[in-house]
C-alpha cells in the first residue's frame, strides 16, 4: 500500500480563523446575553458546535489523502465528500496543469482534482506519486 497524504495549509487557516471568530462569539453573547431564557444556551451550544467543527478542520476532510493498494486507486480529495475509488487498469490516461489534475477512465469518465490552492511542491508530489502508481 503506498499512500500521499497532503494538507491543505491555506483552508486550514481560514477554517481555524472562523472557529476562532465562533468562540469569541460565544464568549461575547454570554457576557452580554440573558441567561435565564433557552434562546440563550441554544445560541451557545450553536456557536460551540460550529467552532469545534471549524477548528477540527471540518473533522479532518481537509485533508487530502491518494491511497494505491491491490490494484486500486483511492481518493479523498478535499473538494469532494467522500471517497472516490478508481482501478488501475481501468485509467485510461492522467493530465494535469496549474488548476486540475484530471483522471480519465476508459469508461469515458474524469475523475477532477482542484490544484490550485495547493504549493508548487505539493503538485509535484501528487503527479509523481500518481506516475509511480498508475504508470502515467
Amino acid at each position: 500500500m503506498k499512500q500521499l497524504v497532503l494538507r491543505n495549509t491555506t483552508y486550514e487557516r481560514i477554517y481555524q480563523a472562523i472557529g476562532l471568530v465562533c468562540l469569541v462569539m460565544v464568549i461575547i453573547v454570554f457576557i452580554t446575553g440573558e441567561k435565564t431564557g433557552w434562546h440563550f444556551w441554544l445560541q451557545i451550544f450553536v456557536l460551540l458546535l460550529l467552532a469545534v467543527i471549524f477548528i477540527s478542520l471540518n473533522f479532518g476532510t481537509l485533508v487530502n489523502r491518494l491511497t494505491a493498494e491491490k490494484g486500486e486507486l483511492i481518493i479523498r480529495w478535499y473538494s469532494k465528500p467522500g471517497r472516490v475509488t478508481v482501478r488501475i487498469d481501468e485509467i485510461e490516461g492522467i493530465l494535469a496543469d496549474e488548476s486540475y489534475i484530471l483522471i480519465r477512465l476508459k469508461s469515458g469518465r474524469t475523475v477532477r482534482m482542484p490544484t490550485h490552492m495547493l504549493d508548487f511542491d505539493e503538485k509535484h508530489a501528487v503527479r509523481k506519486f500518481l506516475k509511480e502508481t498508475t504508470g502515467f
